[in-house]
């Protein structure tokens, strides 16, 4: 397990990759063993012992922090021991050595995931959309957290409901499905009817989870304290704003916020509306979106895609990211299949509506089967949440795999807003200014504007604070971070020139941009959020009489 909410389980494929020397135009550190690794290591051990035989006498919240260290502290010990033992062996062999550590403690890192519930499962949900350094088989075990935590019962959760509603759910619904449609770290969501026919969804908070929450939290930023210090600044911010997640009625009011904002700009995303009288701060009730999670509509789509054009998934995934003239004849004629399928059938309802249908009934029309285009919908993802940060100053830190939907029409639902940020106006200056320079990737600029939202390092050195911009806003692909994984990175860059104090403000930003780059990676369409972002960040400046970055 790693230890930030950023990157929980990132340390470990950091420790499968070699550490290669990272080139500065700066200043240069001569290369150091890490130090702490025995204290560490013992202490992990001492508190995995004392937590064994405290656990049946400790109260609520020591008894989490005690499982927590007794489950992963084994766990994390064991990668740091074979790291040292691989050390200076060729690259398969390494490769080897943790692959069969990942196969190991997948399985059971979801186990303690699940065992403990609560802000473990946000951390899950999390990890399981950064596949640019998340390995591929813990992935497969945490995105069974997006939507398929295990549920509580329905009588359970409907007693929830009756308190929050204060009446009784026959006197607001007409139906409400048992089954719950999703559940996940603080609550579940159940699909039902209104009494006046509308289909709704009810979101119902947990009342336990909360007071386990910041518990859990504590313990999380301790274990980075102790192992990975780097992240500590980064996990305060989010500790603060996770909090939020709990106010249903803050949620309510985001929703119906930023789908003013967005929906009259952007036709190609829905977001929920909420039904404001029936919220309060345990539930949430808002219209219901028809469609699959983004990653299952996709997976479906190439399965389908596959055998039509004749190309294995591997190489359709390839053939996608083409230009559209660039494709070969198979995927070509399946997208010309879907453009003309839909509309000869919908001519035949038709044409059976305006003739039999009217004594007999009418027939209910096709859906319009969509060709599903993943540059198109990153290009949408980005645009949207750009101009939610940029030009509205309320956006939604949130955006992993399972909070969006794939519609019928095509469209992308953008749902679960309890994570959402305000920036001010002088702070959304700032950032449109730290998009443009590091575009530009013009260091000095970068290393002044980072310093104005509040970024300090022990010595300030350019180089190093331009690297650590460029991985909070913008890209960290292989190329940029040397060959090394994201966290080994941040861990090299922090002993060069250590992090004194975060931009704090500008976390749930760089969460943002993490976020859509993981889902970018996940899709096989790496992206440059900077870029992306560009030609949104100039009109913000021009707008504000603002033409250079500084």
């Amino acid at each position: 397990l790693a230890a930030s909410a950023c990157s929980m389980f990132s340390s470990l494929r950091s420790l499968g990759s070699p550490l290669r020397h990272v080139r500065l135009l700066s200043t240069q550190v001569p290369s150091k063993p890490r130090r702490g690794l025995k204290v560490a290591a013992a202490s992990i051990a001492f508190v995995a012992a004392a937590g064994a035989l405290a656990y049946s006498f400790a109260d609520e919240g020591l008894r989490r922090t005690m499982y927590f260290w007794y489950k992963v502290g084994p766990i994390y010990t064991h990668y740091r021991l074979v790291e040292r033992l691989v050390k200076g062996k060729p690259e398969p062999e390494r490769a080897a050595a943790f692959d069969a550590l990942h196969r190991k403690y997948a399985s059971s890192a979801n186990d303690i995931i699940l065992g403990l519930r609560g802000f473990y499962i946000k951390l899950g949900q999390m990890g399981s959309a950064m596949a640019d350094f998340v390995p591929q088989v813990y992935i497969d075990e945490l995105e069974l957290l997006q939507d398929q935590v295990p549920a509580e019962s329905f009588a359970y959760v409907k007693e929830v409901m009756e308190r929050a509603l204060q009446r009784p759910l026959s006197e607001v619904f007409a139906h409400v499905e048992e089954q719950p449609i999703g559940s996940a770290s603080i609550g579940q969501v159940h699909r039902a009817r209104l009494l006046d026919g509308r289909e709704v969804v009810i979101k119902v908070k947990y009342p336990f989870v909360e007071r386990v929450f910041d518990s859990d939290m504590e313990t999380t930023e301790n274990f980075c304290r102790l192992v990975q210090p780097e992240q500590v600044p980064f996990l305060k911010e989010i500790r603060r704003q996770f909090m939020k997640e709990f106010d249903y009625e803050y949620e309510a009011l985001s929703l119906a916020t930023i789908a003013a904002n967005i929906e009259p700009k952007f036709r190609e995303v829905r977001i929920p509306h909420p039904i404001t009288p029936l919220c309060s701060r345990d539930l949430l009730v808002m219209e219901y979106l028809p469609g699959e999670k983004l990653l299952v509509a996709l997976k479906r789509h190439f399965l389908s895609l596959a055998r039509a054009s004749g190309l294995d998934i591997s190489t359709l995934k390839l053939e996608m990211l083409k230009a559209p003239d660039a494709r070969s004849w198979g995927t070509w004629a399946y997208i010309k299949y879907l453009q003309t399928a839909t509309t000869l059938k919908n001519a035949g309802v038709a044409l059976y509506n305006y003739s039999v249908g009217l004594a007999f009934g009418q027939m209910t029309y096709y859906p319009v089967d969509k060709f599903v285009d993943i540059a198109h919908i990153m290009d949408v993802l980005l645009r949207v949440h750009g101009h939610e940060v940029l030009v509205d100053g309320m956006f939604n830190g949130d955006p992993h795999p399972g909070n969006v939907l794939l519609m019928p029409d095509g469209r992308l639902g953008l749902i679960d807003y309890g994570q959402v940020k305000a920036l001010s106006h002088r702070n959304r200056i700032l950032f449109a200014k730290m998009i443009v320079a590091l575009a530009a990737a013009k260091t000095d600029d970068i290393r002044e504007i980072y310093h104005q939202m509040g970024h300090r390092t022990a010595r300030n050195d350019p180089v190093i604070m331009q690297k650590m911009a460029t991985i909070a806003f913008d890209r960290h692909n292989d190329d940029f971070c040397d060959g090394m994984n994201l966290q080994q990175y941040l861990e090299w860059l922090n002993v060069m020139d250590p992090v004194v104090h975060a931009a704090d403000e500008f976390v749930m930003a760089s969460r943002l941009s993490i976020l859509l780059r993981g889902l970018g990676s996940h899709l096989g369409y790496p992206v440059s959020t900077a870029v992306a972002w560009l030609p949104i960040a100039k009109r913000v400046l021009r707008e504000a009489g603002d033409v250079e970055p500084l």
